[in-house]
């Protein structure tokens, strides 16, 4: 069984802006970074294991991060881990603000689809 997830990131809205009519509002609740770092780890399709070597990281730095044992992740293991998992744009930034505790508005849909002969 495969793990494809779609990974949505925008910027909250102001204070001053109201959502438009019938769109959902956003809580301003604080996506934690390893919710963020599972949720792209499984788009592609790698174990902590396979990600800690892409990154060159202990696989206990990635499962710490993941578990959120890590309240001030290092930057240079940020951006290792962004390398190794291709994040760019609004992804790298998102991880960016994640791991600062900026409030971001996120949406994560995993879908598992089953492989034939499985």
């Amino acid at each position: 069984m495969r793990v494809l997830a779609n990974i949505t990131v925008a910027a909250p809205a102001t204070e001053d802006e109201a959502p438009p009519r019938g769109a959902p509002v956003p809580t301003g609740a604080e996506p934690a970074l390893g919710a963020l770092l599972r949720a792209w780890r499984e788009r592609a399709l790698v174990t902590q294991e396979e990600l800690a070597a892409r990154a060159g990281l202990n696989v206990r730095t990635v499962r710490r991060l993941e578990a959120g044992a890590l309240s001030r992740p290092r930057a240079t293991s940020l951006r290792l881990l962004a390398q190794a998992l291709g994040l760019e744009g609004t992804e790298l930034a998102a991880l960016t603000q994640a791991a600062s505790g900026t409030a971001i508005e996120l949406t994560v849909t995993l879908r598992y689809v089953e492989e034939p002969g499985e």
